[in-house]
């Protein structure tokens, strides 16, 4: 079963103009999936997440005209700090699903790695990008989220290290308890940006786990259970998610 378009994401050329036109696969969704007729209204979102209120005003066989209107914006709450995924390219088509969910959790930003243990690499599926652009565009249309990630290419996982400082409080999650600490202690204080490294099938090699660590990635632990790789990336995000938004509401019990 598809999944209905709960906000339509504009064109990333939009710049606040009252009328444009909608063409391509957004005008065949438009006007033969949802079946949208002149007066129908939907939320959209634009690039940077400002919501606005779409009109349809015509449609004809290659393109819908639609009017956009400021939409009342939500109250400003306290804003977490923007998660950056870092995946191991997973194989065959799991990357996908990984892309749709990370996008439904509000991840910032998505970068594509290639690992010892990888099964897939990049040349062998030239479209991945437009693909997986496609997937995060639609998973955004679909859960209301209103910032879209951006996706970097996949580049050697060492390549991270070369920039550690960017990257914020950097976690890799691993299989293993390689350290004491628990992941809210590693999330404590104010976070400016954070970014998850999660491995591939195969696991972190001992050499991958050590240069992460030498140039300033702190090990998580993903628990007791071994977790498939697309399980792990949200499961990974979703705990990192719930502590930051949560964190205020944190206390100290007294069990005397």
């Amino acid at each position: 079963m598809r999944l209905t378009m709960k906000q339509f994401l504009l064109p990333p050329w939009y710049a606040g103009q009252a009328r444009i036109s909608i063409s391509g696969d957004d005008h065949r969704y438009l006007a033969r999936v949802l079946r949208l007729r002149p007066g129908a209204t939907l939320p959209a979102v634009d690039a940077r997440g400002t919501r606005y209120v779409m009109t349809i005003a015509a449609v004809s066989r290659t393109s819908a005209d639609v009017e956009v209107s400021p939409a009342a914006q939500p109250a400003e709450s306290p804003r977490a700090a923007p998660i950056t995924l870092l995946q191991c390219l997973p194989k065959g088509r799991k990357i996908d699903l990984i892309i749709r969910q990370a996008t439904e959790a509000g991840v910032s930003r998505i970068v594509l790695l290639e690992s010892q243990r990888c099964v897939a690499r990049a040349s062998e599926d030239a479209g991945r990008l437009d693909r997986l652009s496609k997937i995060a565009r639609e998973a955004l249309q679909q859960s209301g989220n209103p910032r879209l990630p951006v996706i970097d290419a996949p580049r050697p996982l060492a390549s991270v290290t070369d920039a550690a400082g960017s990257w914020g409080t950097a976690l890799f999650f691993h299989e293993e308890r390689l350290s004491a600490g628990t992941l809210h202690e590693l999330l404590a204080g104010p976070q400016e940006r954070i970014s998850i490294l999660i491995g591939p099938e195969g696991g972190l090699s001992p050499s991958e786990t050590g240069l992460l660590m030498a140039a300033g990635f702190r090990p998580a632990h993903l628990g007791g259970t071994v977790l498939r790789v697309e399980t792990a990336a949200i499961y990974a995000v979703a705990a990192v998610q719930m502590i930051l938004q949560e964190r205020d509401a944190w206390t100290t019990t007294d069990r005397r």
